[in-house]
């Protein structure tokens, strides 16, 4: 089964989206992405949903304050790998501020497929063949990094990690666990030396301005 991600500020034609996908493919899933309003949240939703592949609208800057083309470079940023296409019925020389390649953007007359019109039927296969080989593909490099993430976390115990590789080992640990790829840890393995050294320092500083307010 592949989860489909879907965006949309205004998602009235959801429902009639999914269940043409589902007719077609019943093994792929359009998942809408509810009561969210920052990026951030859209972010940690795509980790709730366990998304394989995103389709985002373009206009939504009235909404949320931001378009579906400078969310996908947010999102790119934060979760490597995840595919993510624009969808949307803005004609596509309006799209100019250069943040997704044209062959990531498509128009939502691509789920127009009533009347079983066979031009219109074949774009719609091939679309969904792009999204399939992209969630493919984010499966595939998911598993090739568990991997990693087992080597980082044995270092982790013995406590050699560095700065760089506590971030990445953060980073593998949020994406693997979503998925169901890797066995959740307790929160003190998600720590980083840094983390311990500063907040005994604010110990140590809080119990010095103690000392030294109760001498005044």
């Amino acid at each position: 089964m592949f989860r489909i991600g879907y965006i949309d500020d205004e998602p009235t034609q959801y429902a009639n989206y999914a269940k043409k996908l589902k007719r077609r493919y019943p093994d792929m899933e359009l998942i809408l992405f509810e009561n969210c309003s920052t990026r951030e949240e859209f972010v940690d939703k795509i980790y709730e949903e366990q998304a394989d592949v995103l389709l985002i609208d373009y206009k939504m800057a009235s909404t949320y304050g931001f378009n579906g083309t400078t969310l996908i470079s947010y999102i790119n940023d934060r979760v490597q790998d995840l595919e993510c296409f624009i969808l949307t019925a803005v004609e596509q020389d309006r799209i100019t501020d250069g943040l997704v390649a044209r062959r990531n953007r498509f128009s939502k007359t691509i789920f127009d497929t009533e009347g079983d019109d066979p031009d219109k039927v074949k774009a719609f296969n091939e679309f969904v063949a792009v999204l399939r080989e992209s969630a493919e593909v984010f499966k595939l490099r998911r598993e090739q990094k568990v991997e990693r993430y087992r080597e980082l976390l044995e270092r982790k115990k013995a406590g050699a990690l560095n700065g760089m590789e506590e971030d990445e080992y953060r980073n593998l640990y949020r994406v693997l666990s979503s998925y169901g790829m890797v066995e959740k840890l307790p929160q003190k393995m998600l720590e980083s030396q840094f983390d311990k050294d500063l907040e005994r320092l604010l110990k140590a500083g809080d119990a010095i301005l103690k000392e030294y307010g109760e001498k005044e």
